[in-house]
Order: C-alpha cells, then structure tokens, then sequence
C-alpha cells in the first residue's frame, strides 16, 4: 500500500504494510483494502507506519488530514517534514 505524506514544501512516498493514527473517534489501524474514508487527526500526535522492508516509522502531525482508500493513504499536513 502506498503512503503520500504532504506538507506545504515537499512530498513523501512510502510502501507501508500498514498506518495506526489518532482521531477524534479513536485510534485506527489501516491495512490494505480498508474502507475509502478521511479522518481529521488529532493535533500533535504521532501517525506511526510500518514498512514494507519491516521498519515502523512516526510523523508527529502538528494538525493534519488523512484521506484512505484501498490502495493508498495520503496523509495532509500543515508543516515542513
């Protein structure tokens, strides 16, 4: 599954396994194939992701968006990486 991490000054792609993040209704965990859905983040929290080569990853999202299809994740942020 493909990760688009997007700030205002650059642009981030991963091949993720899969992505746990923080919302205001509770913590999810996306794989591939899960349902399409966009998911306000809750501000300063960590969206930790596991690669496809085994590393986990975090991002701490100050304020942030993350649109989810079956295929991809695109994760909209409001600061520089």
């Amino acid at each position: 599954m493909e990760l688009k991490i997007v700030s205002p000054q650059e642009t981030k792609t991963h091949t993720i396994l899969w992505l746990e993040a923080l919302t205001p209704l509770g913590s999810f965990v996306i794989q591939p194939g899960h349902a399409p859905t966009v998911h306000i983040l809750l501000p300063n929290k960590e969206v930790t992701f596991g690669l496809k080569n085994g590393k986990r990853e975090t991002v701490l999202v100050p304020h942030g968006i993350l649109e989810i299809d079956r295929e991809k994740v695109i994760l909209l942020i409001n600061q520089p990486l």
